[in-house]
């Protein structure tokens, strides 16, 4: 009887593939395909973890830098008070003699009551203040009067310059204001605000401009900053609180806060 075996062909087994043979060599592309997918992945979750973090703190962070100037618009609110308690009256916006000789700004004037009474002392109050005598004052940078969010640039003659400008329907050449005549109410009047161009040397007497012309439609009109609600200014009100005020504001809004008697009603 043949055997099972006796018609087994012996080179059967050299026609199949072996286990070796038939396993694929693994060249390591499944997971470059993965790794490649997942990175993707991953980094489309940074993309959208980033910009979730600029949404929720670009706010945060635009209100952080604008509390910075505000922090120094309440201590020129504070100067001018204590100014008052002395005085009774505010600063005049500057101090000119008949024949023009310009001896004090508003500024100049608060010296002593922003802590520069050092500064103050240094000043040549007998001659003009656009006089070298007076050159190393104008040259002395004072902190308060500057944004600190902005550059501290300086003028064409070289003098560093004041991020805040005074209004001019409050400050006045040779003329001074009290409170009492403020009719309009002290919350209810503007007495300074920021400014980003056009900038002046914080001594000059002629720092002053008209909030009523509107915010940042010429170099001379009060400047625009960002804040958490948009574009516009922060103004002192002459009780001093500081408020900001959005660069679309009705005109007729701004020209009410900025006069002292105009027997307007118009609060922030």
């Amino acid at each position: 009887m043949a055997r099972y075996d006796d018609d087994y062909d012996d080179d059967y087994d050299d026609d199949l593939p072996s286990q070796k043979q038939r396993r694929k060599p693994n060249d390591g592309g499944g997971f470059k395909v993965q790794w490649i997918v997942g990175g993707a992945a991953l980094f489309g979750v940074f993309v959208l973890l980033g910009g979730l973090a600029i949404v929720f703190l670009l706010p945060a962070w635009h209100e952080a830098q604008a509390a910075k100037s505000r922090n120094h618009l309440k201590q020129i609110g504070l100067a001018l008070h204590n100014y008052h308690d002395v005085f009774n009256r505010f600063p005049p916006g500057s101090v000119v003699q008949e024949d023009g000789t310009v001896l004090l700004s508003w500024q100049g004037s608060l010296l002593p009551y922003v802590d520069e009474a050092p500064l103050y002392n240094r000043m040549a109050f007998d001659i003009d203040w656009n006089g070298p005598e007076n050159r190393k004052v104008r040259e002395t940078v004072v902190p308060v009067y500057q944004n600190p969010n902005l550059s501290r640039s300086v003028t064409t003659d070289g003098l560093p310059v004041t991020h805040y400008a005074g209004n001019s329907h409050v400050f006045f050449e040779n003329r001074t204001l009290g409170i009492r005549d403020i009719t309009d109410g002290t919350s209810n009047t503007i007495i300074i605000g920021e400014v980003t161009t056009g900038l002046k040397a914080w001594g000059d007497p002629t720092n002053v401009r008209d909030p009523a012309l509107g915010l940042d439609a010429t170099p001379e009109q009060f400047g625009l900053t960002r804040s958490s609600t948009g574009l516009g200014a922060q103004f002192l009100s002459i009780d001093g609180a500081v408020h900001f005020i959005h660069k679309d504001v009705d005109p007729e809004i701004l020209k009410a806060l900025s006069t002292y008697n105009g027997n307007e009603v118009m609060r922030f």
